[in-house]
């Protein structure tokens, strides 16, 4: 992880206040200080350092005011990690030095020996930075250990962690599959009893080439498998070596080959898919055969999302095999309700996607109440409340342009395990649209259609303006970074800002038109910018119309040629709550971008509750923090700790860090401090026509 330059913060114990600043200003000459703290004495030593975010401390021995071993008591109390330095008076070095010694400071010099001084300073502010950077990584790699486990035990692929031919954990997944009724049962079996004879040999090998970390690589196997009841499957194992608790094991993911589908399994995998993950796959085939060419939606359809509640209860209560023989039944009479209207997919085992063609809001509205009414575990089987639905479902009413089938279906699954923790019986059923344009479209305001009638008049007639607002570094970057902004003239000359006519533009279908005439007017400037010597990048809001369209890289691609432009002299942006929807659809398109060269940032960074994953999914350059975070940041201390997270979160991804809507000088300090890499906004400069920054 890359560490922000930066001088370090002084915690200078001396009585007498010029005689601090004499040190400060010696190390101040040498870039080895910024700010100080004094204080006469070590009474609240620990207190002082952590409130004013010091960094080294720097005692004065020397001084008769200064009470050394009172000193260096209250530092032998701190549990922080905070470098001492002692300056000592050459009369007493021999008995300074012993007692240094005894208190573990990290460095010891003489009075006015500034040279010394000035090297125990920057080694002991390197050696800070290198620990703090360690001590990030190891908080990082314990929180990459507590996700992976915590995706482990919701993953449909059995995974375990064997030590010395051990299972030391195992997910449910993973235990399902030798058919043992508890993770216990199946810790108590050493893994090479999970494996047929005749496959001992590879698996002993594998388990050495683990005990002598030899095993740097991943490795496949294919192998038979032994379940509790001694039936066999075929399986392939992907072996990994791992840590549990800082002690080394060989992770194993387990997949069956092939499954022998049940009669009713087969019914409601609508007699196509043996095993969850085929049916998956051809679930994402038929999506994407309802989509046309451009992302066009050739006739709307309807994709629903059901689970059965409460399953791990019924698994756990009833046991895997009654309730997997329940969950079969269940399957049946969902494909019983659907029946001609659509196709019926089992993805896992306790939920099933449904795929109906040409239904609106209300039929589709019918359809998840009926499957919710009809749709009924064995009430004898179960004991439970018979009152209460079986299933929770969401919907998804797919029309217009289409994002990726993977995005699709998440926005089903998202709607179904969202209404999971509300009330099943009013809200389980109901549709919230997922996309910015789909939300719009349902807050249509009466003066519309005349915008829009604007919006066409301006690309007719070359009526749009773009403007610029610069994106300064805090760093020392020489490049002329811009963020591109548009107006509208209309007929009257009246301007029109961009808040004024995107919304009608995305509810009429106008957007793409707007983006593309935006991207194409860009490159131009950028062409003639370079062309006069300018050292220029322009950053380019993309709609959600605009990046479903397969077709937009070659728009760009052809811009690009017509103005002799590369691709990373562009950056282009999404925002944020638009990419949680459209993860699957944007990576893809930000995998292309970069086959040009283009740069990708991610606006409105910090919106969702989890913005790791986005820089995890993303190969991005660049993120902006929504321009809430700079408002009232230098009295707010929750903000600052926000923005301090998420611009460190950024420097972990080797991503820069962009805060928008700076609006006064006390906010730049926070910025600067936190290593935010650049800031914008109207106090900086507001929005021009121009391409210079003003003093």
């Amino acid at each position: 992880m890359p560490t922000p330059s930066r001088k370090p913060t002084l915690l200078i114990i001396n009585s007498e206040t010029s005689e601090a600043e004499r040190i400060v200003s010696t190390l101040r000459d040498d870039g080895l200080a910024e700010r100080s703290v004094s204080i006469p004495n070590g009474e609240r030593l620990e207190t002082v350092f952590t409130d004013r975010g010091c960094d080294l401390v720097i005692c004065c021995g020397y001084d008769k005011d200064v009470d050394l071993d009172e000193v260096l008591a209250a530092y032998r109390r701190v549990t922080l990690d905070m470098p001492l330095i002692l300056i000592s008076d050459p009369e007493h070095w021999a008995s300074d030095t012993q007692k240094a010694r005894h208190a573990g400071i990290r460095g010891l010099t003489r009075r006015n020996d500034s040279e010394h001084l000035k090297m125990l300073v920057a080694r002991e502010f390197a050696d800070l930075l290198k620990r703090r950077e360690a001590s990030g990584l190891i908080s990082r790699l314990q929180n990459c250990e507590q996700s992976t486990l915590s995706l482990i035990e919701v993953t449909r692929a059995g995974v375990a962690f064997v030590q010395d031919g051990l299972h030391i954990e195992a997910n449910a997944a993973y235990v399902d599959l030798f058919g043992y009724q508890t993770t216990d049962d199946l810790l108590a079996i050493p893994f090479l009893d999970l494996i047929a004879p005749t496959e001992h040999k590879q698996i002993r090998d594998l388990l050495k080439s683990a005990e002598k970390a030899a095993l740097t690589e991943s490795t496949t196997l294919d192998v038979t498998c032994t379940r509790a009841d001694s039936s066999e499957f075929a399986a392939r194992i992907l072996a990994a070596a791992a840590e549990i608790e800082d002690e080394p094991c060989l992770r194993i993911i387990l997949q069956p080959v092939q499954t022998a589908p049940s009669a009713s399994g087969a019914a409601a995998g609508a007699g196509a898919s043996t095993t969850h993950e085929v049916g998956l796959s051809q679930l994402l085939e038929e999506i994407e055969d309802r989509v046309g060419e451009d992302r066009v939606v050739l006739r709307p359809f309807a994709i629903f999302f059901l689970r059965i509640a409460k399953s791990l209860d019924l698994s756990r209560d009833m046991g895997f095999t009654v309730a997997r023989g329940l969950f079969e039944e269940l399957g049946q009479r969902i494909l019983t309700i659907v029946g001609e209207r659509g196709s019926v997919r089992r993805v896992s085992d306790d939920a099933f996607v449904i795929v109906v063609e040409g239904l609106g809001e209300f039929d589709a509205k019918a359809l998840a109440e009926q499957i919710k009414e009809e749709a009924r575990l064995d009430v004898r089987a179960t004991g439970h409340d018979s009152t209460t639905p079986d299933c929770d479902i969401g919907y998804f009413i797919v029309q217009d342009r289409a994002s990726a089938a993977e995005d699709i279906l998440n926005a089903a699954h998202r709607l179904c395990i969202g209404h999971e923790l509300t009330d099943h019986d009013h809200k389980a059923g109901q549709q919230a649209p997922t996309s910015l344009a789909a939300r719009s479209k349902q807050e249509v305001e009466d003066d519309d259609v005349a915008i829009a009638r604007k919006i066409e008049y301006a690309l007719r007639n070359n009526q749009l303006k773009l403007v610029y607002q610069p994106i300064i570094s805090l760093m020392g970057d020489n490049q002329e970074n811009y963020s591109v902004l548009l107006r509208l003239l209309d007929e009257e000359e009246n301007l029109l800002e961009a808040k004024d006519f995107i919304g009608p533009a995305i509810r009429s279908g106008l957007i793409e038109e707007v983006d593309k005439w935006t991207i194409r007017a860009a490159i131009q400037v950028i062409g003639e910018q370079r062309r006069a010597g300018h050292n220029l990048s322009l950053f380019i809001n993309l709609s959600e119309d605009t990046f479903r369209n397969p077709s937009i890289v070659l728009w760009i691609c052809d811009c690009l040629r017509e103005f002799d432009v590369r691709g990373n002299w562009l950056t282009f942006q999404f925002q944020e709550e638009l990419v949680v929807g459209n993860l699957a659809s944007i990576g893809k398109l930000v995998e292309t971008l970069k086959k040009i060269k283009c740069r990708v940032a991610v606006n409105r960074f910090g919106v969702s509750d989890r913005p790791e994953m986005l820089l995890q999914g993303l190969s991005l350059d660049f993120v902006l923090l929504k321009p809430s975070f700079s408002q009232g940041l230098a009295d707010d201390t929750n903000k600052q700790q926000r923005l301090l997270q998420l611009a460190t979160l950024a420097r972990e991804f080797n991503v820069k860090s962009i805060v928008t809507g700076v609006e006064d000088a006390r906010a730049l300090t926070v910025l600067w401090t936190a290593g935010v890499d650049y800031v914008q906004g109207n106090f900086l400069q507001r929005p021009s026509p121009t391409l210079e920054v003003q003093a």
